[in-house]
């Protein structure tokens, strides 16, 4: 079980003669119970007593299983950042084995706050940054901030701890800073920034090139894409998409490291028939239309596919741990356990699949359970 060897090479705080427990056996026991669907450590505890027989070939607790208050006493104490780094690693060898070839991979990155982490009423509670791989389904790495401002101190320090070579790396407006591209270029990786007010400069240059009509554009070689599409409940949208690799016009091009392009994304969206127009302006270091509308789209997977996803599965938003190191180990035990869930292959017999689905086959199906354990 590589993931329990990554667990057993950090250092245990506690007094080695008064230790009961392994360190990497509480880690995978709170694994575990987030895999069946048990949402909370205090509940872990409880279905670890009922469930000590089927879970004693995963971990081993010669003593029986921990009480909530060890497992607290640990998650508190044990440095976040390394298990951080035990996260990154085992997704790595994931992402290895399941990356798409030759496409390249996109990759966004954005913030979450766990609303129920916060120490004091009425204070925020912390911000997670993910980096996410929305086509492979899988959490790359995270890092945590104590405020939403501070992604942008948060985005470089993620990116250093991920491998992204080859990869796309889309960021929402908050990212758009020339450090995160000068990072990104650093690591040999590409971006789609979306660019909005906060450079306010670029984001003026940028608004009024494309406010030209379509017959000035096209003298600058600007290239454009369009896709109608029905999605349901008869709601039509109209995607077009703009990319611009003559950027003459643009002043301060050069104080953007490894910029080609800029794009423009015009959606009209027409439901019962009110239409309804959203336009959004991007930086890119890339020249391919397709790729960039690729990576437009599949920006909005970070939120549809992981942050929501980690509320109704885990109510994430609705867990309050909050001392010491607690709230972000859990972070990290959360998303690992969807990444876990995500990958594993589903039973032949089963037609609906959804994440609590899942849950409920690793309790109850020994086939999937197995599936499951060989990704450990």
């Amino acid at each position: 079980m590589l993931l329990r060897e990554s667990l057993e090479e950090i250092d245990d705080f506690r007094v080695k003669r008064c230790r009961k427990f392994e360190l990497a056996d509480i880690f995978l026991l709170v694994l575990f119970g987030l895999l069946s669907g048990i949402k909370d450590i205090e509940h872990i505890a409880e279905w670890a007593e009922e469930a000590e027989e089927s879970i004693k070939g995963l971990v081993k607790f010669e003593f029986g299983p921990p009480s909530a208050d060890t497992i607290l006493r640990v998650f508190r104490n044990v440095n976040a950042d390394k298990i951080e780094k035990v996260f990154i690693k085992w997704a790595h060898g994931i992402y290895e084995k399941v990356k798409i070839e030759p496409d390249r991979t996109i990759v966004a990155i954005d913030g979450k706050t766990m609303c129920g982490s916060n120490k004091v009423t009425g204070a925020k509670g912390i911000h997670i940054v993910s980096a996410w791989a929305d086509e492979l389904s899988l959490i790359l790495g995270q890092v945590k901030t104590d405020e939403k401002s501070n992604e942008i101190t948060a985005i470089p320090e993620l990116l250093e701890l991920i491998d992204i070579r080859g990869m796309i790396i889309t960021i929402d407006a908050m990212g758009c800073q020339k450090k995160i591209c000068e990072k990104i270029k650093e690591k040999k990786a590409d971006y789609v920034l979306s660019l909005k007010g906060n450079q306010s400069t670029t984001h003026e240059a940028v608004k009024d090139f494309f406010s030209m009509d379509e017959k000035e554009l096209a003298k600058y070689g600007v290239i454009k894409s369009e896709k109608e599409c029905n999605p349901d409940h008869g709601r039509i949208e109209n995607r077009q998409y703009y990319l611009c690799t003559n950027l003459s016009w643009l002043e301060n091009k050069d104080e953007w490291p490894g910029l080609k392009a800029v794009a423009m994304a015009r959606e009209e969206r027409t439901v019962n028939g009110k239409t309804s127009t959203d336009i959004r302006f991007f930086l890119t270091s890339l020249d391919n239309i397709e790729l960039v509308k690729k990576s437009i789209r599949l920006h909005w997977g970070i939120e549809n596919r992981l942050h929501w996803c980690l509320d109704m599965t885990f109510n994430e938003d609705y867990k309050r741990h909050r001392k010491d190191h607690s709230p972000e180990n859990m972070t990290v035990m959360r998303r690992l356990a969807l990444n876990i869930l995500r990958q594993a292959e589903k039973p032949e017999n089963k037609k609906q699949d959804s994440l609590s689905k899942r849950t409920i086959w690793f309790r109850e199906n020994r086939q999937f359970r197995q599936t499951v354990l060989r990704l450990l």
